[in-house]
């Protein structure tokens, strides 16, 4: 039974560099008077699309501890979520060891949406809470973000930027939303 999870080590993932931004903007990359903006709307952009996709953009270790080796069900950020490691504390010891690949498997589980970890004889553990550490690394890193996300967040940026003076034009942007539709979990 999983006992307890949480995220730890996320790392920014550069979707949108300022530089792109400018150009998408008809800007020149020399001039820096409305850097600070244009930054700001990016990190804006980013953020509304991680809210929109309701998944991490950024990498990040989702870390699951277990009480013993059992089949374990977990939701997965997306399709690239990928097991880094299986520890466990062997039984009389109390320093992790790192399990061997080969010991464990990772299919798609029953629920869309969700993956699998079954282990192949698995060894005793300790009797504790977080017995099996499994770490489960989420996210894009920079040059692997999926282009319909940057560009969806392009045109937001392009939103914020024209319309920074009516608040009241800026508002649903379908295309943006469509871009990404894919990544989206529902």
């Amino acid at each position: 039974m999983v006992t307890d999870s949480y995220y730890k080590n996320q790392a920014v993932t550069v979707c949108v560099t300022l530089a792109q931004a400018k150009k998408h903007l008809k800007l020149r990359v020399g001039e820096s008077s409305e850097d600070e903006l244009i930054q700001g709307y990016i990190d804006s952009a980013k953020e509304d699309r991680q809210n929109y996709i309701n998944r991490s953009i950024d990498t990040r270790d989702f870390v699951m501890e277990v009480s013993q080796f059992e089949t374990v069900n977990f939701a997965v950020n997306y399709d690239n979520d990928e097991v880094t490691s299986v520890k466990y504390y062997k039984q009389g010891e109390t320093e992790l060891t790192t399990l061997d690949a080969d010991s464990y498997k990772v299919r798609p589980g029953m629920v869309v949406g969700t993956k699998t970890i079954t282990f192949k004889n698995p060894p005793l553990t300790e009797k504790r809470d977080d017995a099996v550490i499994i770490t489960v690394k989420q996210g894009w890193v920079t040059a692997q973000v999926p282009a319909p996300l940057k560009q969806s967040m392009l045109l937001l940026i392009g939103d914020q930027y024209e319309r920074r003076e009516d608040r009241a034009e800026i508002g649903y942007n379908r295309a943006a939303d469509a871009l990404c539709r894919a990544y989206r979990k529902y």
